[in-house]
């Protein structure tokens, strides 16, 4: 991973772990185009539980990341997608 990759990567990891109680998982890019595709998870869910399958699949674009990286903080426009959708799985917890 480069290292704008890992900073993007640990800028998400750590706005769903504080703010949604969930982690980033993966995050892959598809293609420039299409963008990154992102899978988080709910924090401390029993092994045994049901909601250990819990996710949310989202999409962060290249100019999405590029912007993120060079501000050092998550821009409104991928804050505005994420708080809907990762608020779902911080509820699991």
């Amino acid at each position: 991973m480069t290292s704008n990759k890992t900073r993007f990567f640990t800028l998400l990891d750590e706005y769903a772990r504080e703010r949604h109680r969930c982690f980033l998982a993966e995050m892959d890019l598809r293609t420039e185009k299409t963008g990154y595709y992102l899978c988080f998870r709910p924090l401390n869910v029993s092994i045994d539980s049901p909601e250990r399958y819990a996710c949310r699949y989202l999409v962060a674009t290249v100019e999405q990341v590029r912007t993120a990286v060079e501000m050092g903080a998550l821009p409104a426009t991928l804050i505005e997608i994420l708080d809907p959708e990762l608020s779902v799985l911080g509820q699991f917890v």
